[in-house]
Formats: structure tokens, sequence, C-alpha cells
């Protein structure tokens, strides 16, 4: 009896969709817009040698403020708005899962050397490691020797 109870109970609990691994760390590539989310790879970053990762991001997002860039200065970077405390609204930047300490390698990375640039204006990812940000991420995937992304 107890045995037909536990069949009834597994054959009541599927269902015909499939498990959706989308938004699961580990699972399938995140999409271009998860999270609203700008996704780059390709030709958004090796159509032009001559471009930065920061030069790809602000094609992508004409909308990025960028001020403060000088030779001797990282860029401040505003993806959500400027905080209205003194302060730094920079988004945090993970390069290949490390985070940095500024907004320098945006602009020292050619984004030829990149697989895979992930902004998040919102500061939420569902890639496992990375903690939320009030003011935003942004995810830096080299390439690798053998020529696989992220």
């Amino acid at each position: 009896m107890a045995h037909f109870a536990f069949a009834t109970l597994v054959l009541g609990c599927t269902t015909s969709r499939a498990f959706d691994r989308s938004t699961e760390p580990g699972g399938r590539p995140l999409g271009n817009t998860t999270s609203r989310a700008v996704i780059l790879t390709g030709d958004a970053l090796s159509a032009d040698v001559s471009l930065t990762v920061l030069d790809a991001i602000r094609r992508a997002m004409p909308q990025l403020q960028v001020t403060d860039w000088t030779m001797n200065q990282c860029p401040v970077i505003v993806l959500r708005g400027k905080d209205s405390i003194t302060g730094n609204s920079d988004p945090d930047v993970y390069v290949d899962g490390t985070r940095t300490t500024d907004t320098c390698p945006l602009t020292t990375i050619q984004a030829i050397q990149a697989s895979r640039v992930e902004v998040y204006p919102q500061g939420v990812t569902s890639r496992a490691g990375y903690p939320s940000r009030g003011h935003g991420l942004v995810l830096v995937f080299l390439r690798r020797a053998g020529g696989a992304g992220t």
C-alpha cells in the first residue's frame, strides 16, 4: 500500500516541461539579455582590433556615462546613476573571476582579448561567485589558448 501511495505521489509531481537551466550557474551559457544584462561576444569584441573593452561596452550601451578619464586616472563609470553622497559609483569589475581594484582594466584590455563581456547594470547575476553590487557588475572573460570561450 505504501509503495502505491509513493508511486502516485511521484507521478503527481511530474511535469511535461523540461527544467529550465538557463538561470542556473554552470548550466547553459547565459543568453544575451539575462537580467537586463548586456552580453558582448564575437564581432562586438573582435570587429575592430583598436577597441578596448570599455570602447566595446560604450558601443553597446550609448547611455553609459564615463567621466574623469585621463592617462593617469581610471575612468569613472556610471551604469545606474551617481550617488547623491560623495563616494564611488563605479561598478565592480571582474576579470576571469578576480575582482579588480578599479575600472582601469576596462581601458587596458583590448576587446579582441576577451571572449565574453557581461555588463549587469542592476548589479545582479545568476553566475556563482559574484556578489550583488548596487552600482553594477562588469565581468570580463579572456580568451584562452585553445579558443574555448566562457
